[in-house]
């Protein structure tokens, strides 16, 4: 057997109804492997010594588990935003692993799931962009704060339902995470309104005087945010 065989498309009967798979052999694999890809396509991955009749087995083993994803909801037509650019998030589910593994690259999320998670793509998503939110909104803001001379306390990056930040009398600054959502120069008019709440705590014409000399071009990005993805 081959291991560097590409994929082969099998089909196989199982109690009385047609299962449509890929087969695809690796020298890598250390045992046999079966996954849902792009919640449609069922691919079978064969190590090197496993035999086409052990991988037809399994999937009659797992039949039941098969033809409920395979024939399961699918996702909507909705979007997934990273930094102002669409991203691709892909779900596969696999018999051998206990724990959700995600990965990134070139906008395109993909996400590993034990078999029997029911967990969505967009709750994955989510808790996939407060992570990065987290990473990236504290170490933003901490810059604009030192560049622009405002001393702060505390960062911290919550899920709002009205409201992209915060700034509290204590100097504690807040971010919503799906601003990560957004193109970093919106991002960065959002740190800049609340770090500019530390000195004048209203929306006076002081206020946005102080926004406009530390972001000239805030009004077309405030207007960029108020028309973009909802909270």
């Amino acid at each position: 057997m081959n291991p560097h065989i590409p994929s082969l498309n099998h089909s196989l009967i199982v109690n009385e109804e047609i299962i449509n798979y890929k087969l695809r052999y690796s020298s890598k694999a250390k045992y046999l492997r079966i996954q849902i890809v792009h919640g449609q396509e069922l691919e079978v991955i064969l190590p090197r010594g496993c035999q086409l009749s052990e991988a037809e087995q399994f999937i009659i083993k797992k039949a039941k588990w098969i033809k409920k994803h395979l024939n399961g909801k699918k996702d909507g037509d909705e979007k997934f935003l990273f930094l102002g650019e669409e991203v691709t998030v892909i779900q596969e589910h696999d018999f051998f692993i206990k724990k959700h593994r995600l990965t990134y690259e070139k906008k395109i999320l993909k996400v590993e799931s034990p078999a029997g998670s029911n967990i969505s793509k967009k709750r994955i998503y989510d808790h996939w962009l407060r992570q990065q939110a987290k990473l990236y909104l504290k170490k933003r803001a901490a810059e604009l704060a030192f560049a622009l001379q405002f001393s702060i306390n505390k960062i911290s990056i919550k899920g709002q339902k009205t409201r992209w930040g915060s700034c509290s009398s204590k100097k504690n600054l807040s971010f919503n995470f799906k601003l990560m959502q957004f193109r970093r120069e919106i991002i960065d008019y959002v740190i800049i309104h609340e770090l500019c709440h530390l000195k004048e705590m209203n929306h006076s014409k002081e206020f946005w005087a102080l926004v406009e000399r530390f972001c000239p071009g805030y009004k077309s990005l405030r207007k960029e945010l108020n028309h973009g993805k909802t909270i």
